[in-house]
């Protein structure tokens, strides 16, 4: 007889486990899963805004050499290094504070500064050395291989590369 109330027992536990277990809605896990999306698009559009930016501030240089002022060319060619001028950097100081690394694991590795989205350090210093070399150019032929280095860096990033 004890057998038999084992077994009954047992069988009811099993039919009633499903309905006694503890689930999520489906509709929280819908709309968490609508979240995690939102989250994820979220970071492609930092990288698209930040290449924009770039994308911006690449045009500025190339449309500055072309008219002859090497000077403002090598600062927006600066500005594209640096990922932006100081307003940028302030909000990108904002987005840090706040917890938010975008390349945490290029930071963790060196391959990246705190916060930057696009220019790696390597890149950065080849673009900020082609400012440089623009600024000291003495002619022409010097200040065209001063942009070609900058372009030859600068382009890749920003075709994602």
């Amino acid at each position: 007889m004890t057998k038999k109330v084992s077994l009954v027992v047992m069988a009811i536990a099993l039919v009633a486990l499903p309905t006694m277990a503890q689930k999520t809605p489906e509709k929280v896990v819908a709309a968490y899963d609508a979240l995690a999306n939102i989250i994820l698009d979220m970071r492609e559009a930092e990288h698209d805004f930040v290449v924009a930016v770039l994308d911006g501030h690449m045009h500025g240089a190339k449309m500055l050499f072309k008219k002859g002022d090497y000077e403002g060319a090598a600062a927006e060619m600066a500005l594209v290094a640096n990922e932006g001028d100081n307003a940028v950097g302030g909000v990108r100081k904002r987005l840090l504070e706040g917890g938010h690394h975008f390349n945490a694991e290029g930071e963790e590795q060196g391959i990246f500064e705190p916060g930057y989205v696009v220019v790696n350090r390597e890149a950065k210093k080849k673009m900020l050395a082609a400012s440089s070399a623009l600024r000291q150019a003495k002619d022409d032929v010097a200040r065209k291989a001063a942009w070609d280095d900058f372009a030859g860096v600068a382009k890749p990033l920003l075709a994602g590369e």
